[in-house]
């Protein structure tokens, strides 16, 4: 397609550098989003972007493209296939349909494109979850009145992205008295205030709910140590809508054998499903297959992050009969970008 210009990209991997700064623009073609995976979801996704005049094309995996925009469900791929994909795409927008990014040959594939992913479209979903969790957790307990699960409660809120600043406002509206764990400064604060309290400085078994509003990132693995489960009292509740390598297993088991509390968690992998079974059966762990993100309708929701995305590109002649589209790292909110 003529007149793809884009500027070259750099992508080194020093720690602590702005993303916008590591991967350079692209410029593609703003007519069609190619789909790679089932969970893309292509039909009900090409109904939502009719609106933007984009149609949407399903492809498989090792599909050769460049200069296009693509939906990538990494999870639905092997290993193979997304070494195969990421092989064969060049100087395209590829959208991660997940906010996770931690998949094999995601950098490789952002050394030759702009890749970001659905930092937010999942944030009223994953609030609904622990919602109802927390109020089905409270409703196994015999109670002398009617259960107020959040009035007056304290919650521990993990995590400040969008999913952790969405769920910490809806616990502060329900009464909710929240605090904020930022791990990258490793600081807490009360839900709406900027003071910074370290972490080692809140107080012991304070909290009745924690909830874990990490990503599944290496740099956060085992943030939630023993260190943090000692302000979770020991009949409180975890809520873990995500990714369970940010909770320590070790400290996870000896806070419930510890105490009475209860787990509820909706991502765990095999080999840790099978250290909570003896836990599960004794009515201390629910373990979810994977629903919190799922909204009832089934809409794949990502596809609202990939429109505000969309948005922020200029779009310029390419040639006589055709647009592109200009897409500028600088001008994209920096939770879209991957970490």
């Amino acid at each position: 397609m003529a007149g793809f210009d884009c500027p070259a990209r750099t992508y080194p991997s020093s720690p602590g550098v702005d993303q916008r700064t590591l991967m350079g623009a692209v410029t593609v073609d703003p007519a069609t989003l190619y789909c790679l995976g089932a969970s893309t979801d292509a039909a009900t996704v090409a109904a939502e972007l009719r609106q933007l005049g984009v149609r949407v094309e399903p492809v498989t995996a090792g599909t050769a493209l460049a200069h296009k925009m693509i939906a990538l469900a990494a999870h639905d791929l092997t290993d193979a296939e997304l070494a195969e994909t990421a092989a064969v795409t060049t100087d395209s927008w590829v959208h991660l349909v997940s906010s996770g990014p931690n998949y094999p040959h995601i950098p490789a594939l952002a050394r030759n494109n702009l890749v970001t992913r659905s930092a937010r479209a999942y944030a009223p979903s994953l609030s609904e979850y622990v919602i109802t969790q927390h109020v089905l957790h409270c409703a196994k307990d015999t109670f002398d009145d009617v259960p107020k699960p959040f009035h007056r409660r304290a919650a521990l809120v993990v995590g400040y992205g969008a999913f952790g600043h969405t769920i910490a406002a809806t616990l502060a509206e329900l009464g909710a008295t929240v605090t904020v764990v930022r791990p990258r400064s490793r600081t807490a604060h009360a839900f709406g205030s900027t003071e910074a309290t370290p972490l080692d400085r809140l107080p012991n078994r304070f909290a009745h709910l924690m909830v874990v509003a990490l990503p599944g990132l290496p740099e956060v693995t085992d943030f939630i140590d023993d260190a943090l489960f000692r302000c979770l009292r020991l009949d409180g509740h975890l809520i873990n809508p995500a990714r369970s390598s940010p909770v320590d297993v070790v400290a996870l088991l000896h806070w419930l054998a510890t105490g009475t509390g209860r787990l509820t968690t909706d991502v765990e992998t095999d080999e840790r499903a099978e250290l909570l079974r003896p836990w599960a059966d004794k009515g201390r762990v629910t373990l979810t297959p994977h629903i919190a993100w799922r909204p009832w309708d089934g809409d794949p929701l990502y596809h609202r992050d990939w429109a505000a995305i969309f948005t922020t590109g200029t779009h310029t002649p390419s040639t006589m009969r055709e647009q592109s589209l200009c897409l500028d790292p600088r001008t994209i909110a920096m939770d879209y970008l991957i970490p």
